[in-house]
């Protein structure tokens, strides 16, 4: 043990009950200020991340990770329908880290009741031929349940792949009376205004498709971490290429599918590193105030130890040491503070979202191992760094001075 090491020991643990000195309130504050500041660096972190997790979830759901449509210039509901041969279900299935790969109908529809009506987006999912499920919102406007019998009608353009001019004379109305077989809530606006989820099948029937005809796939992955890799791999096989028919086909991301709620998370990035920056700072001015007043109130020590061969570079390390070690110290505390949060957060649930605002329920978490290890290390190397310029003022202290005094 070196002896800056079992100074810095001495004096981090001493118990000296001395009402007149200052350190002791000082050193709890600065002790205070290193977990508070990594507790908030936790709690920042986890929820950010947890925050696009679930948001990153909640739109895949309605349309998975990526998407194979026909190449036009159509941004409406009504997709111009591709071809979907058996070979290039299975060569996408075969990519690596794709899960299951799915075609799916979107068409725009109207729901009437006895006394209301409504545009909505018909969708196809794994439900029976006869039901539909609508949003908690839809069912809530026109007033129905699950149970109740509505009337959809659905406005069928039979040259969909020429154009989309809704007032030609191929165009024509179909009616379904369907059953609600239940609801569901997203708290995503414009899925609960005017999604409705149908049967596969009959969306075919109704656009009088052939049976390998769909309005695009959706492809959902393992590893959402491996997006970008496997939207080149996708685009590289499919982009530009063409069905039986001769309709062009490309590859869109979730993110570019919905660019407002992805543009809305890039911000969130931001307010990180804003928090981050402010709460390193905060931790590390609070420590240096501590180190110095530690440092002024031990001059006579100081001056003692000069005077018995003690260098300046020792004395640094011993402060340094005693810097350090309050330092761990007040990680500790903050890990134990910002984890506990976090597990609590994620296990009860105890503070509230408001999901008209913020999409869900409640605070999302996602805390990792790696993050709070970064966080540690990070927070740890900064402060040290900045604490190399207090420490620098015991080369000031003049033993000579200082022990003619007493």
């Amino acid at each position: 043990m070196s002896a800056a090491y079992f100074i810095a020991k001495r004096i981090f643990f001493s118990k000296v009950n001395d009402t007149q000195r200052v350190s002791p309130p000082a050193i709890r504050i600065a002790i205070a200020g290193i977990a508070i500041g990594l507790a908030i660096m936790l709690l920042t972190v986890a929820i950010v991340v947890g925050f696009k997790h679930e948001i990153r979830n909640k739109v895949s759901d309605f349309g998975g990770h990526l998407q194979v449509l026909a190449l036009s210039s159509n941004v409406s509901f009504e997709k111009q329908p591709i071809c979907i041969g058996d070979s290039m279900l299975a060569e996408l299935e075969a990519l690596p880290n794709v899960q299951t790969v799915k075609p799916f109908i979107t068409k725009p529809a109207a729901i009437k009741t006895d006394k209301d009506f409504l545009s909505v987006v018909f969708k196809s999912a794994d439900v029976d031929e006869r039901e539909i499920f609508i949003s908690e919102t839809i069912s809530r406007k026109l007033k129905i349940k699950q149970e109740d019998r509505v009337q959809v009608f659905f406005v069928q353009n039979n040259g969909l792949e020429r154009n989309l001019n809704y007032g030609a004379a191929d165009v024509s109305v179909k009616v379904r009376t369907l059953t609600v077989g239940g609801t569901y809530q997203t708290h995503f606006n414009q899925y609960d205004e005017q999604v409705i989820w149908g049967n596969f099948n009959l969306l075919q029937q109704i656009g009088s498709w052939d049976d390998d005809m769909a309005s695009g796939l959706e492809v959902r992955l393992s590893d959402t971490n491996a997006l970008q890799d496997c939207y080149a791999d996708l685009s590289n096989r499919i982009n530009l290429s063409q069905d039986r028919r001769g309709t062009q086909l490309t590859v869109k991301t979730l993110e570019q599918q919905n660019p407002q709620i992805f543009g809305w998370l890039e911000l969130l990035d931001i307010n990180v590193v804003v928090i981050l920056a402010l709460m390193v700072v905060v931790s590390t001015f609070t420590m240096v105030s501590g180190l110095l007043i530690i440092i002024l109130e031990r001059t006579k020590m100081i001056a003692q130890l000069k005077a018995m061969g003690c260098s300046d570079l020792q004395l640094k390390r011993t402060f340094l040491y005693v810097a350090l070690l309050l330092t761990l110290q007040g990680l500790m505390w903050g890990n134990v503070a910002g984890v506990g949060l976090c597990v609590i957060q994620k296990i009860w649930h105890p503070f509230a979202l408001d999901p008209e605002n913020y999409y869900l329920e409640w605070v999302p978490i996602s805390i990792t191992w790696w993050h709070v290890t970064v966080l540690n290390i990070g927070t740890l190397a900064i402060t040290m760094l900045m604490l190399l310029v207090p420490a620098t003022i015991v080369s000031k202290i003049s033993p000579a001075r200082i022990l003619s005094t007493d």
